[in-house]
């Protein structure tokens, strides 16, 4: 079994956690690791300054999407890689070991 890491939960780290859960066996681990629980549309952040939108309507929750993939989310922030270990360290002091990371 392996451990895919991706570090981010921007478009590109969202896109690819979906990506990666349908390519690889359902054994294998998939986790998201973000400095925020909320996903913000950034190309959306114009309509905000517009008021044409409110920050509230380009925010939604990130767990409940990833769960549904049968992918992990860890909500706080990186503190380190350690590539000589294959670890991510995170600033609550946790160690996050990984088969394959992305960095997205």
């Amino acid at each position: 079994m392996a451990h895919i890491v991706i570090l981010g939960a921007g478009i590109g780290g969202m896109s690819c956690a979906y990506e990666m859960r349908e390519q690889v066996p359902p054994e294998d681990k998939v986790t998201v690791i973000s400095d925020s629980p909320l996903f913000q549309f950034v190309p959306s952040n114009p309509w905000v300054a517009v008021n044409w939108r409110t920050k509230e309507d380009i925010t939604i929750p990130i767990a409940p999407y990833l769960e549904r993939k049968n992918i992990s989310l860890i909500a706080t922030q990186a503190k380190r890689v350690h590539p000589e270990n294959n670890q991510v360290e995170l600033t609550d002091g946790q160690i996050i070991a990984y088969a394959f990371l992305v960095i997205a």
